[in-house]
Parts: C-alpha cells; sequence; structure tokens
C-alpha cells in the first residue's frame, strides 16, 4: 500500500503531461499572443493556473495543511526548507533574489519562444532547442544558487 502515492503521483502526472500537450499550454506566449495581436487563447490558461493554485490554497489551508501564508511576513522570520537565503534573509534579499531569477527566467524563455512548462513538454516531444533550454534552465539554477545568492547574501549583511 506504500506505493499507492507513487502510482498516484504518476497517472497524475501523466494527466498533466497530455493536458499540457494537447493544449499547447505557454504563459510567456498567452501574455506575447495577448500583448501583440490581442488573442486570449493561451492566456485563459494563466488564469486557470492561478485559479486552481488558489483554489489549491483554500482547499488544503482549511484543512490545516498549510501553517501561514505569506511566510515570509510572520513575525520572527523561519525560512521554508529549501530556502537558499537561510535565516540571514530578509525581505528585501527575497525580493532582490526573486527579481533577478524572475528577469533570468524570463529573459531566456522570451529569447527561446516559450515557458518552461512549454519547454519541458516540446522535451519530451523530442525538439532539441527545448532539450537545450532544460539542461540550460538546471544549469542556470545551479549557477544562480551558487554564484548569484551568495553575492546577494554578501551584500546584504
Amino acid at each position: 500500500m506504500e506505493y499507492l502515492h507513487a502510482i498516484g503521483t504518476f497517472a497524475f502526472g501523466i494527466l498533466l503531461g497530455y493536458l499540457f500537450q494537447r493544449s499547447r499550454m505557454c504563459f510567456v506566449g498567452g501574455m506575447r499572443d495577448f500583448y501583440l495581436i490581442r488573442d486570449t487563447w493561451l492566456i485563459k490558461g494563466l488564469f486557470g493556473f492561478f485559479g486552481g493554485a488558489l483554489l489549491g490554497y483554500i482547499i488544503f489551508s482549511a484543512m490545516g495543511k498549510i501553517p501561514f501564508f505569506p511566510w515570509i511576513a510572520v513575525k520572527g522570520f523561519t525560512p521554508i526548507p529549501g530556502d537558499p537565503l537561510g535565516k540571514a534573509g530578509s525581505l528585501v534579499g527575497h525580493l532582490i533574489v526573486a527579481i533577478i531569477g524572475g528577469f533570468g527566467v524570463g529573459f531566456f524563455s522570451v529569447i527561446q519562444g516559450g515557458c518552461p512548462l512549454r519547454n519541458y513538454v516540446m522535451a519530451a516531444e523530442g525538439n532539441k532547442t527545448a532539450i537545450a533550454y532544460v539542461l540550460g534552465l538546471a544549469v542556470g539554477a545551479v549557477l544562480f544558487h551558487t554564484v548569484v545568492v551568495p553575492i546577494v547574501k554578501a551584500i546584504l549583511l
């Protein structure tokens, strides 16, 4: 019975992957299409994701599975697990790291022509440039945590 969660997660992943592939879901493409030609087809997915995340937060919060939100505004700040800044982080530090990381991902997503979600789907389909993007995203995440975050920490401390 321990493997039930793994099977459920695998099935849910297959379902989401199928839906993402068939819908051509792309957040960057949705914003691009809306801005350039006022096409709202792809941006509806962005609003759907936001609504789904909000609904999920409400449901899990009502079940008592989410201790507090926003986690950064809690008195006596306790970082979430995996927080790159750790206990040395502050609101300003987290905003700086988020802006730098968001700009980096957004910049390379626009150059590639799609968001990370769309590129993961295209990489699974065998698109070589999308595979390069996904590998670059992984290398960029490692470089971000080993180079950029220590610099931000050094500046803020």
